[in-house]
């Protein structure tokens, strides 16, 4: 017998994804499984990214760079994070988030869990 499905679960995940959606509405989901891996550690470097992604460590440069202040060709990315060189080891970039991507980290956090239900918790 299939486990049930609990409709305010689906929802928060269709509420996440449409907050990613917001920012581009062709956002490629590895673009925020980087974006939420980087959250989760940030600090990380791209090569670890890629390794916990299970992604080439370019196609891992990309997604950063996409998430970064610019993406390809001048174009503007979404500035959710920033990579900078590691001064121990300059071929190494470090990423981690920018205030934007704090900023929609929080957001991203009152849908997983509304402050209603942060408070409901609190007083139980």
């Amino acid at each position: 017998m299939p486990a049930r499905v609990r409709h305010d679960e689906v929802l928060t995940v269709v509420q996440v994804l449409e907050a990613f959606r917001k920012l581009d509405p062709d956002l490629p989901i590895q673009y925020a499984l980087s974006f939420m891996t980087i959250a989760q550690s940030e600090g990380i470097s791209i090569g670890e990214l890629a390794e916990r992604l299970g992604i080439a460590q370019s196609s891992a440069s990309r997604n950063v760079a996409a998430l970064s202040r610019w993406h390809s060709f001048g174009k503007a990315g979404l500035d959710l994070v920033q990579a900078q060189e590691d001064p121990r080891e300059r071929r190494r970039k470090i990423v981690t988030l920018t205030d934007k991507g704090r900023e929609f980290l929080d957001a991203l956090r009152a849908i997983v869990n509304p402050p209603e239900q942060r408070r409901a918790a609190k007083t139980a």
